[in-house]
């Protein structure tokens, strides 16, 4: 079985991003860059499902020369082929034009399942796959949580997160397309072989001409969505304490300098183990955490 993974090079959330308010963009700079997790859960699946079915793992990802680095990573994994989708055109492109080019590099290939992240951290939009779906005229599903190939390998039958916890069970032909979600699987960690490997592995690239597209696809031409504004988030406004005016000035003064954070009381006991005990079980006797 031959599976693609689609895989996005993305900015560390946990690290403080900066704006350039006279560009109203994101300073690339001083932005540190990471595997987007949910594509690295697809990368863990689709190992797993190659090692089954006896097939391969083709890694592809638009982006700068930079991804490459995000492709090595996965190649480690256990992935056997790398496609680094770049070009000058390729920038500024949204998420339908990012599926676009994406669509069009999947269909070079033989494939019978392609997978996806849910969404990447850093846009949170999670409409690509979906949009590669529809290009490619593939099966859908979108939000799996676990994946299994039946034996003709011609269908998969997946569970879906729904709200609630919830889960739903289908059945799908392939070829077909699945964004997975959170709790699908715990990527393991490569050796040390693994990873010098990767970093002598080849990565194959593609650049618009090499995929058959025009600029009108691609890019800001091509892109049906444009940043208006980009602004930091607000900080959450902290809740001020107010002291019970019904407390002498002297109490609402220790409750101000404490900052509302109330004294916890609690009892000491002391005696000897028998006498401890017997004091202990007739306290949660009364306050009934034990049966009378």
């Amino acid at each position: 079985m031959n599976i693609v993974v689609c895989v996005k090079q993305v900015a560390d959330i946990n690290i403080p991003i900066e704006l350039d308010p006279e560009t109203n963009s994101i300073v690339n700079e001083e932005l540190a860059y990471i595997v987007n997790p949910y594509d690295m859960l697809a990368v863990e699946e689709a190992v797993r499902i190659k090692e089954k079915t006896n097939g391969q793992v083709i890694l592809t990802s638009l982006g700068e020369s930079s991804a490459e680095m995000t492709l090595r990573k996965c190649l480690a994994f256990g992935a056997d082929r790398a496609i680094l989708l770049c070009d000058p055109a390729f920038a500024d492109s949204d998420g339908y034009a990012t599926a676009t080019v994406l669509a069009k590099a999947i269909a070079l290939f033989q494939y019978d399942l392609v997978l996806c992240g849910v969404r990447a951290i850093d846009t949170n939009a999670g409409q690509v796959g979906s949009a590669i779906a529809a290009m490619l005229g593939i099966a859908l599903v979108t939000g799996v949580t676990k994946i299994e190939v039946l034996a003709d390998q011609k269908k998969v039958v997946v569970q879906r997160k729904l709200e609630g916890g919830n889960r739903e069970v289908l059945e799908t032909p392939l070829p077909a397309l699945l964004t997975v979600e959170a709790g699908l699987n715990k990527p393991t960690y490569p050796g040390l072989p693994s990873m010098i490997a990767a970093q002598r592995g080849k990565i194959e690239r593609y650049n618009i001409k090499g995929l058959g597209l025009s600029l009108n696809e691609v890019g800001s031409r091509g892109a049906r969505t444009h940043t208006v504004r980009l602004s930091p988030s607000k900080p959450r406004p902290r809740k001020i304490f107010t002291p019970d005016s019904s407390l002498s000035a002297a109490e609402r003064m220790r409750l101000i300098m404490s900052g509302g954070i109330a004294e916890r009381k609690g009892d000491l006991l002391e005696g000897e183990p028998v006498e401890l005990a017997s004091r202990l079980i007739q306290f949660l006797r009364q306050e009934k955490l034990l049966p009378q």
